[in-house]
């Protein structure tokens, strides 16, 4: 592309298919988006020379965004490994509160977790390769527990006992 600099960053790939979901197949970051601006925020610093804390095994692939070439030589490519981990970590939660909030939401209307997700799916841009069911399955009931919303797999008392034995026993 004319007038613009790309820049490859390691990340999980789920990150990668909503990115380039909600952005196309070709990325321009600019600041009209949220995520935009946390890449300028994040191309001014430069911190972690050393590389002590960076482990290139956490992101399995790499994700090619464009940045425009004023912007480039304004604030230059500091993309160490800490900003690598401050930007896959800001969309990261980001994209795992987009998750629960309209999972919340389906599941208010649809109580089961397997019959929204597809839905969900497709909205997001994520499929089965990029973030497999068992660890969003996983990752939402933690989020449930965490919050002290009612868990989904789980049934009330009375659903539990039968409507006999809830009279015979004096409950």
């Amino acid at each position: 592309m004319r007038g613009f600099f790309s820049i490859n960053i390691p990340t999980k790939p789920y990150i990668k298919a909503y990115i380039r979901h909600r952005m196309g197949p070709m990325p321009i970051m600019d600041r009209s988006t949220h995520i935009g601006k946390k890449l300028y925020d994040l191309l001014d610093r430069s911190t972690n020379e050393d590389r002590l804390k960076f482990s290139p095994t956490v992101y399995k692939t790499d994700m090619k965004v464009y940045v425009s070439a004023r912007i480039f030589r304004i604030r230059g490519c500091n993309l160490n490994e800490t900003n690598i981990q401050a930007f896959n970590a800001y969309l990261e939660d980001f994209i795992k509160e987009q998750f629960y909030f309209t999972m919340d939401i389906y599941t208010g209307l649809f109580n089961s977790f397997e019959g929204n997700l597809p839905t969900i799916r497709k909205a997001m841009g994520i499929e089965e390769e990029d973030w497999a069911t068992d660890s969003m399955k996983k990752d939402y009931y933690r989020y449930r527990k965490r919050t002290g919303k009612p868990l989904l797999y789980k049934k009330k008392f009375s659903e539990n006992v039968p409507s006999e034995k809830l009279f015979h026993s004096g409950l």
